[in-house]
C-alpha cells in the first residue's frame, strides 16, 4: 500500500475535547470506534497523496516508529484502509472500494473494456446486452450456435472450432446468457474454455428467480460440468417427466421475463464486471451463485462445489479411492454434547457443512425446522431436502418428494447437524453409474467371496410364497420381493470385511440406492448407512443403528415384556426434565424401556402416549454409552412430535400419512398392547447398569463393534460410499444375520436370540407374530 489512504465508504471523525483521542469511523453498515491518539493523527494523512514512507516522516517526531506502525496495522486490519490515490469522485469510489477494487482501474475498464456476451438461448439475452451497454463497455452478442462448437462433448482440441477466433482469441469478459444453466451446448463450451483458460461468467436475466453466477476460473473453481451435476440431481421431478418421455426435450420451468428485471440483473452484472476484469475474481460470484428472486425480493447465495472426480476439471478414478479396502485412522471421540462417538463438536460440523445447502447446487436442497423448539429449549428437529433415485413410477416418485431426512437433537445446532447428515447419507448411496461394479452369480463367487441376497433380506419362505397376496395390503416397507436365486447374475459391489480383512461382494441393488436391479430385487434401505466426520465415525454411526434396529426387531414382533428404565436414577437430568415437559405441557406420558439384547450394546426405545390413550409414538437409541443411548432413544422420540401432529387431519384423519402410519396413530393404545409399557413383574434398570464403554479413540471402538459382532457368530462388512467433494464420510454398514425392525420373519436371529435370553411372551411360530409391523 504505497499511498494508503481511508476507503471512500468509511468516514474519519475526529471528536471534540475531552474525546480529542478518539476516532470514530462511520460507514453505512459498520461503525468503528478507535481509541488510539496515532490513529486519529494519521486520519488526517491518509489522503492516498501521501506516499507512506511521507507519512511516517510526517509524524515519527511525535510518535515513535513502533507506535505508528501499530495504528498502522489496526486500520488496515478493520479493513478501513485502501491504496490511493483515487481521482474517482467519492460516490463511485465509494461504491467500488466497498468491492475491494480500485475505483480508478474500475471506471477505466467501464470506459476501455469490452464485453463477449454469449446468447445460450436466454429470451432476454439481447435486452440484457443493451442495458449492459448503456452502464459499462461495448458488448458484442455471440449467438452460441455460431461459434462452431461441436454437438458431443469430448471433441475439443487446439484449434478445432472453426470460428474460435470468434470467442477464445478476442479480449474481453465472457458473459454466457444462459436460457437453461444445464444447455447441453454449454458442455462444449466449458471444454473449449477450459482448455483454453479462459474465466467466464453465467447469468440467467429471466424467470421468476433471476441468478447470476457462477463465475468459473479454470484450475481454482469447479466448472460447468460440476454444475449440470448437481443442478440436475435437484431437478428431481423433471428427471422422471425426461425418464418416462424419452422423445422430448428436458424442459425448463423459467420462461417468465420482464424487460423490469432483465433491467435489474443489468445492473446487478454492470458493478461486477469491473470487479472480474480489475481483480480476475469476486467473492460474490466467482465459484458462487447468487439468486434473486423476483417475486418476494428474496436473495440467496449457492457455492457450486468442485468434484475432484469431475470428468470435465477433475479425475473420474477419484471416485473409486483405494479400492474396497477399509482402514480406520485412529482419532479421539468427543462426547461433549451426548452425541456420543464423534470426531468434531456440532458447532464445527455444522460450518464445514452449510455451503452444502442450497436447492440448486446443493446436496442438501433446505433445511426447515420441524416446528422450531417444541419444549422449552430442550427439544429441537429438522428436515432436510436430499436428492433421492430416479423414480420409475408416480407412486415412487410422490414417496421420494415426501421422503425428507429428519435430524434431532438437544440443542438447535446438533439438530441442524443431524439433518444434514443424514441428507448427504442418503445422497452418497444414490446409484449413479459411476462406482466400480462386476458382474457374477453367487454361485460363481462362492460363499467365501459373497453374501447371497438371502442372507441380507430374511424373509421366510411363507413370505415368499404368500407375496402376492400379502403386497398389495402391506405397507411399502414391508413388500416382499420374489426369492433370488443363487444362480442369478448379478451386479455386485466389493466391499471389505473388517471381520476377516478381505474383500467381500454385495449385491449392488442391496448396496445403492436406484440400482436398476432393485426393480425386480427390491430397492436398497438405509438401515446401517451413516455419515460421520471421519470413515471410522460414519462406520461406528451405522454399526450402533444395525445393533438398535436388531434390538427392536426382537422385541417388537414378540411383543415380549421388557423392564422400564428409572430415569431419575440417570446422571444426566434432560431425559427426565423433558419427562416433566411431556406430562406439565404437552398432555403425554413418556417412559423407557431396556430393548438390549446379546450384543450387551445398550438399546432403549423412548415411547410416549397422550394423556386418555391412543397416538402413541416411540423412538430408538443405540450406543455403547447408556447415556447417549437414552439421549438419543428420546431425542429421535421428540422428533415424531410435531410430525405426528402436522400429519393430523382435523378430524383426526392423519391426512397425508402413510396408510400404515395412519393406522398406527389413529387405532393403537398401549391398553390393547401391553407389550409398549414397562413389564410390572421386572424391576427398573438404570444407565449405570450398563459398563462404561473402554474405548476413547475411533480405531479402539470400531475394534470394539467388529468384536461384539464376532462375539455373537456376526461378520462387520463396509462399503466406502463416500465422495471425495463432501466434509463427511458415508459408509454403509452390513452385519448379515442382524435384523431389520421392519417386517422379515426368516430363520435365525428373530427366533433364536429371544429364546435365548428366555424372553417372554415370544412367538414361536409365524402365526404368533406381532401383527402390527413397525410403521415407519
Amino acid at each position: 500500500m504505497q499511498n494508503p489512504r481511508f476507503r471512500h465508504d468509511y468516514l474519519p471523525i475526529r471528536l471534540a475535547e475531552p474525546y480529542r483521542d478518539h476516532l470514530v469511523v462511520v460507514g453505512e453498515t459498520r461503525n468503528v470506534l478507535i481509541d488510539d491518539p496515532v490513529a486519529v493523527e494519521l486520519a488526517t494523512l491518509l489522503d492516498g497523496t501521501r506516499a507512506l514512507g511521507q507519512v511516517v516522516g510526517e509524524l515519527v517526531g511525535r510518535h515513535s516508529a513502533g507506535a505508528l506502525a501499530r495504528a498502522l496495522r489496526r486500520l488496515d486490519g478493520l479493513d478501513l484502509l485502501a491504496g490511493g490515490p483515487c481521482a474517482t469522485p467519492r460516490p463511485a469510489a465509494a461504491a467500488w472500494d466497498a468491492r475491494a477494487v480500485a475505483p480508478d482501474r474500475a471506471e477505466q475498464w467501464r470506459r476501455d473494456g469490452r464485453v463477449l456476451l454469449v446468447d445460450a438461448g436466454s429470451p432476454t439475452a439481447a435486452d440484457l446486452a443493451t442495458r449492459l451497454g448503456d452502464l459499462g463497455p461495448p458488448v458484442t452478442v455471440l449467438p452460441i450456435d455460431e461459434l462452431g462448437l461441436p454437438r458431443r462433448k469430448g471433441q475439443i482440441n487446439e484449434g478445432s472450432l472453426p470460428d474460435r477466433g470468434r470467442l477464445l482469441e478476442r479480449d474481453g469478459l465472457i458473459v454466457v446468457a444462459a436460457g437453461s444453466m444445464i444447455d447441453p451446448r454449454l458442455g462444449a463450451l466449458n471444454e473449449a474454455l477450459l482448455a483454453a483458460g479462459r474465466p467466464w461468467l453465467m447469468v440467467r436475466p429471466h424467470g421468476h428467480v433471476l441468478l447470476l453466477g457462477p463465475h468459473f476460473r479454470p484450475g481454482t473453481t469447479g466448472c460447468w460440468e460440476c454444475l449440470r451435476r448437481r443442478w440436475t440431481d435437484n431437478e428431481e421431478v423433471i428427471n422422471f417427466v425426461v425418464e418416462q418421455r424419452r422423445d422430448r426435450d428436458r424442459p425448463s420451468p423459467a420462461w417468465a421475463a420482464l424487460a423490469a428485471t432483465t433491467t435489474a440483473l443489468a445492473g446487478l452484472l454492470a458493478a461486477e464486471l469491473p470487479v472480474l476484469a480489475v481483480a480476475g475474481d469476486s467473492p460474490r460470484v466467482t465459484g458462487r451463485m447468487v439468486s434473486l428472486d423476483t417475486r418476494d425480493l428474496s436473495t440467496g447465495t449457492h457455492t457450486l462445489v468442485r468434484l475432484p472426480q469431475c470428468p470435465a476439471c477433475g479425475d473420474p478414478a477419484r471416485l473409486d479411492g483405494d479400492g474396497p479396502r477399509v482402514t480406520v485412522a485412529d482419532g479421539p471421540l468427543a462426547a461433549d454434547d451426548g452425541t456420543g462417538s464423534r470426531a468434531r463438536p456440532a458447532a464445527e460440523t455444522l460450518r464445514l457443512l452449510e455451503h452444502q445447502v442450497s436447492p440448486y447446487l446443493g446436496v442438501v436442497t433446505r433445511l426447515t425446522p420441524t416446528g422450531g423448539d417444541s419444549g422449552g429449549g430442550m427439544m429441537f428437529g429438522f428436515t432436510a431436502g436430499h436428492n433421492f433415485a430416479l423414480a420409475r413410477g408416480p407412486e415412487r416418485l410422490r414417496g421420494n418428494l415426501r421422503g425428507l431426512s429428519g435430524g434431532k437433537g438437544r440443542t438447535e445446532t446438533q439438530a441442524r447437524v443431524s439433518a444434514i447428515g443424514e441428507a448427504i447419507e442418503r445422497y452418497c448411496g444414490v446409484w449413479r453409474g459411476d462406482r466400480p461394479t462386476h458382474r457374477a452369480t453367487f454361485r460363481d463367487l462362492g460363499r467365501d467371496r459373497a453374501v447371497p441376497m438371502s442372507e441380507l433380506r430374511h424373509f421366510s419362505a411363507r413370505q415368499y410364497a404368500e407375496r402376492d397376496l400379502t403386497n398389495p395390503r402391506a405397507g411399502m416397507f414391508h413388500h416382499v420381493p420374489a426369492a433370488v436365486a443363487d444362480d442369478t447374475e448379478l451386479d455386485w459391489t466389493t466391499g471389505w470385511s473388517l471381520t476377516h480383512d478381505r474383500p467381500c461382494d454385495l449385491p449392488a441393488a442391496y448396496v445403492w440406492y436406484g440400482h436398476p436391479e432393485s426393480t425386480r430385487l427390491g430397492p436398497a434401505d438405509s438401515n446401517g448407512c451413516a455419515a460421520g466426520g471421519t470413515l471410522g465415525e460414519a462406520i461406528l454411526q451405522g454399526f450402533y443403528e444395525l445393533v438398535e434396529r436388531d434390538a427392536v426387531a426382537l422385541w417388537w414382533y414378540h411383543r415380549s415384556r421388557l423392564p422400564g428404565v428409572d430415569l431419575a436414577a440417570s446422571d444426566d437430568p434432560w431425559p427426565a426434565a423433558v419427562r416433566r415437559h411431556y406430562r406439565t405441557v404437552l398432555g403425554r406420558e413418556l417412559w423407557v424401556l431396556d430393548l438390549t439384547a446379546d450384543l450387551r450394546i445398550p438399546v432403549y426405545a423412548a415411547v410416549s402416549e397422550r394423556d386418555g390413550g391412543g397416538q402413541v409414538l416411540v423412538g430408538f437409541g443405540a450406543h455403547p454409552s447408556a447415556a447417549v443411548a437414552l439421549t438419543r432413544a428420546v431425542s429421535e422420540l421428540n422428533q415424531f412430535l410435531p410430525l405426528a401432529a402436522a400429519v393430523a387431519g382435523a378430524n383426526g384423519g392423519y391426512h397425508g400419512a402413510e396408510p400404515e402410519t395412519a393406522r398406527w396413530l389413529g387405532t393403537v393404545t398401549t391398553a390393547d398392547q401391553p407389550w409398549l409399557r414397562p413389564d410390572p413383574d421386572q424391576p427398573p434398570t438404570t444407565p449405570a447398569a450398563h459398563p462404561v464403554p473402554a474405548a476413547t479413540g475411533t480405531s479402539a471402538a470400531v475394534a470394539a463393534a467388529v468384536g461384539a459382532a464376532r462375539n455373537a457368530g456376526l461378520e462387520l462388512i463396509v462399503v466406502d460410499q463416500s465422495r471425495p467433494e463432501l466434509e463427511l464420510a458415508v459408509a454403509r454398514v452390513v452385519v448379515p444375520g442382524l435384523r431389520h425392525f421392519w417386517r422379515r420373519l426368516g430363520p435365525g436371529r428373530l427366533w433364536a436370540v429371544p429364546a435365548a435370553l428366555g424372553r417372554a411372551p415370544r412367538a414361536t411360530a409365524e402365526d404368533e407374530i406381532n401383527p402390527l409391523s413397525v410403521f415407519f
